[in-house]
């Protein structure tokens, strides 16, 4: 595997743009883990067979625009209730995805293990094995995998280790415990590769101050560095991490009204830059310039020619673009992080 950063990314519109609109040199030293949301609700409502299909349907339509991209994997840990439904609609609706891979975990319904394991012949493009540590112990965790590929059809050294950290915010205590697992679980077999996963963008911006620049700390990098260095893995350990979105955010269920506010977003090497602005549904886009203001005037802004994302926000701030919706922002930050990180992480 030629792949040095791998953004697990949900698979909605603005967040797979985001992906696509890095520039293809870049974009090829990447391997996305894609996941596909739940299925948002309207309070009292079932979830119809008819719209499960749709659902998958549309992600299947979307991950298309970034299939051709390198390898990734897809995982649909969130609407697994039936598994042949999600082989029908969403591996089968567009034929095979000539560079994906199916995505399971010791703690997937037998029928899912089964469904991935068949995908994972028929593809060709190997398995993920996802495990969510989120503190498990590591012989629990390492059990768990170690029966799990004794019974997989698919040969170990086609099968990829994704270990899941989930959520941080104690950079200490996360890196010690993920030297901990990584060291036992990298171990077990000779994987095709061991990636570590973790996000420190926060669940919500409620306490930020409004209208101006946040800087809240990327624990990821730092964490995997330091597990890097105390696992035993070296180069072989690959960073991963969910971009500029919370590890929770392809489960969350909309079942009421949702208040959504006008942000910008900007990653730096050690801090995700964050300014939160008002209810788009009072003040909307015209409020956007001038947010993306105090992003392009700090000085860790690298300027319009550092990629895709940057040039929409000088841009917008220009007046030589419309400001978008709040989706045209998520893309725009998705953009600059994955540049951002994409060369960080490679040194």
């Amino acid at each position: 595997m030629s792949f040095q950063y791998v953004p697990a990314l949900p698979v909605k519109r603005g967040d797979v743009q985001g992906f696509v609109d890095v520039a293809a040199d870049l974009a090829a030293r990447m391997a996305p883990l894609w996941t596909v949301p739940v299925i948002n609700l309207r309070t009292g409502e079932a979830v119809s067979v008819r719209e499960r299909v749709k659902h998958l349907q549309k992600a299947a339509k979307q991950l298309r625009q970034a299939s051709s991209s390198g390898h990734s994997w897809i995982d649909t840990r969130h609407v697994e209730e039936d598994p042949k439904m999600v082989g029908d609609a969403l591996w089968g609706e567009f034929g095979l995805f000539t560079t994906a891979a199916p995505v399971t975990g010791p703690e997937r319904p037998p029928a899912q293990q089964a469904l991935a394991q068949e995908l994972a012949d028929a593809c060709g493009n190997g398995l993920g094995l996802r495990l969510d540590l989120a503190g498990m112990p590591v012989a629990e965790a390492a059990e768990r995998v170690r029966e799990l590929a004794k019974r997989s059809t698919v040969a170990v050294e086609a099968m990829d280790l994704l270990l899941d950290l989930g959520a941080i915010d104690n950079a200490a205590k996360a890196a010690e415990y993920g030297a901990h697992a990584v060291a036992e679980l990298g171990r077990l077999r000779p994987w095709r590769s061991v990636v570590l996963l973790a996000g420190a963008f926060p669940a919500s911006l409620q306490q930020l101050v409004r209208d101006q620049v946040t800087r809240l700390p990327r624990h990821e990098i730092p964490v995997w560095r330091a597990v890097r260095e105390n696992a035993g893995l070296d180069e072989r350990l690959v960073y991963g991490d969910y971009s500029v979105v919370h590890p929770g955010k392809p489960a969350q269920t909309t079942t009421g009204p949702v208040t959504i506010l006008g942000r910008v977003l900007h990653s730096a090497p050690q801090d995700f830059l964050v300014v939160k602005g008002r209810n788009m549904a009072v003040y909307g886009t015209a409020q956007m310039p001038a947010l993306a203001s105090r992003i392009t005037s700090a000085p860790a802004f690298r300027g319009r020619g550092f990629g895709e994302g940057e040039r929409y926000l000088a841009d917008c701030v220009a007046g030589q673009e419309s400001p978008g919706l709040p989706e045209r922002w998520i893309r725009a930050g998705h953009t600059q992080h994955l540049t951002q990180t994409v060369e960080q992480v490679a040194r």
